[in-house]
């Protein structure tokens, strides 16, 4: 019995950490656009409209953070270790029970939504919460259960810089604000393919939800895998702006890719954007970002992505290429200065 109740503990302390990981959703710019959303309707007091007008943008922003906070307790631990716990299968399933009912997600979205709309509402997204919980839990341990042969690895890119660029891919696709994007991309493109009477003006603001939905990572390009790969790129005897620009091109090809059926030339042009105000926290904030959360950025440089990127994505869709054009002049600047930055840093 000591070690199921050691493992209580071990879980409380799991679910208090998990619970301040919280804090860089709150400075995410997807969010900001929700609110941005919902403020016509809180300021008119009209509070159950603002929840169904953005009802698709919460569900799209829950549904990774469902998935990331899922994971079983004693899957984040070493294995070897949970192997030679001496718990019975009935002790296990209910830590992974207790792991659901303490989770510190679905415990704000209960008190939140029941606050906003009323236990109806809190109790379904629990009970999505329920469900993807369940699902991820069988999955997990199916897989772990099963013989199955090892992934392999991907083969290196054959290129120069083609290292570097994998595994800034790799710290890229461990954000939420990625998949959140990939989500949305792909509502989109069924939207346009599929749909019964899909309306071209609707393709360039999906497109610009996607590239909103990915731009925080701007803000913290050499933090996404908690600063770790920032002493290394100190390191490397490679040039600063072939640094720069492999960066960028990891943000902007998954960007281009996802909006490619949508509005190209909105999502590129708000990228660009994107990547010139985010240039600055980038290289001068050491704020670290945590893997498998939201990307936190810095308020002040997040409203300058979204009304800049917004100006320069439906300009591009509206007025043409000479915006795009513009819009990679910013970048281009940018990265001029972002350049002259990193070689004063490495000298320092």
């Amino acid at each position: 019995m000591a070690p199921f109740l050691t493992l209580l503990s071990l879980l409380k302390k799991l679910m208090s950490k998990e619970l301040s990981s919280f804090s860089t959703l709150g400075l995410n710019n997807f969010l900001f656009c929700i609110l941005f959303l919902m403020s016509g309707s809180v300021t008119s007091g009209k509070l159950k409209d603002a929840f169904w007008s953005t009802l698709l943008f919460q569900i799209v922003l829950l549904g990774p953070l469902l998935v990331t906070f899922s994971v079983d307790t004693q899957l984040r631990l070493p294995q070897q270790r949970v192997a030679i716990w001496p718990l019975t299968s009935t002790q296990r399933l209910f830590l992974s029970s207790v792991s659901f009912a303490s989770n510190p997600l679905f415990i704000v979205l209960f008190f939140g939504f029941l606050a906003w709309m009323g236990f109806a509402v809190a109790a379904f997204f629990v009970l999505i919460g329920l469900v993807v919980h369940v699902t991820v839990y069988a999955i997990s341990h199916l897989a772990l259960q099963s013989n199955l042969p090892a992934i392999p690895s991907i083969a290196r890119v054959p290129w120069k810089l083609g290292g570097i660029a994998q595994q800034m891919v790799q710290e890229l696709t461990a954000t939420l604000d990625f998949w959140t994007a990939l989500l949305l991309a792909l509502g989109g493109t069924l939207y346009r393919l599929f749909g019964r009477a899909p309306q071209p003006e609707a393709y360039p603001i999906m497109s610009l939800f996607v590239g909103i939905a990915m731009s925080t990572v701007c803000q913290r390009m050499f933090r996404l895998d908690e600063g770790k790969a920032l002493l290394r790129y100190r390191l490397l005897p490679l040039e600063s702006w072939k640094l720069l620009v492999v960066r960028d091109l990891t943000f902007l090809v998954p960007l281009a890719v996802m909006v490619s059926f949508l509005s190209l030339r909105t999502g590129i042009a708000f990228g660009l954007v994107a990547i010139a105000v985010g240039r600055y926290p980038s290289l001068r904030q050491p704020v670290n970002q945590r893997r498998w959360r939201f990307v936190g950025g810095d308020p002040q440089f997040g409203i300058a992505q979204l009304i800049l990127g917004g100006i320069a994505g439906m300009g591009a869709a509206r007025q043409g290429l000479w915006v795009l054009a513009v819009a990679f002049t910013l970048y281009l600047g940018s990265l001029l200065w972002g350049t002259a930055i990193w070689k004063r840093s490495v000298a320092a």
